[in-house]
């Protein structure tokens, strides 16, 4: 064989050998899921192992946004709030009073059920109900209760 056949030879050996080699690398990344850092922004995919903590402050962030500036306290009902492991998701409960109606005095009282998904760390369900029948301390001009307490 000539010199310039061999160095051919060796041109086209090492170029399949580096095409898989590459090929390997892509497709356990592709397999493990880790492409989408490489390819893009993994932002869009959240945690991959949120925590209980993780989960009541995305549920505590959405419903500050959600009440605005009418929120007056949120309240975690840690009794309650719990990770479903049959579904792979925190449900986290959650009470929240705002101010009454104008024509109303005191707060209302409002329960939110926030389900949040232990893979992605995003809410998959949300959910806020008033409460019209519970009657919860009026509120004074100086932000105390009726004993004059500070709230």
């Amino acid at each position: 064989m000539s010199r310039a056949s061999i160095q051919k030879q060796n041109k086209i050996v090492i170029i399949v050998a580096a095409v898989i080699i590459l090929a390997s690398v892509f497709l356990t990344l592709a397999v493990s899921g880790r492409l989408g850092g490489l390819l893009g922004s993994s932002e869009g995919r959240g945690y991959q192992n949120i925590t209980f903590t993780d989960a009541v402050l995305t549920c505590r962030d959405y419903a500050v946004k959600a009440f605005g500036d009418d929120l007056r306290t949120l309240e975690v009902d840690d009794h309650s709030s719990r990770f479903d492991q049959r579904e792979f998701v925190y449900k986290i409960f959650l009470k929240v009073e705002t101010p009454a109606a104008k024509q109303l005095p005191g707060l209302s009282l409002h329960y939110v059920n926030c389900f949040v998904r232990s893979s992605s760390g995003r809410i998959s369900k949300y959910e806020s109900y008033e409460d019209k029948e519970q009657k919860v301390s009026p509120v004074t001009g100086d932000d105390t209760n009726l004993f004059g307490w500070p709230r």
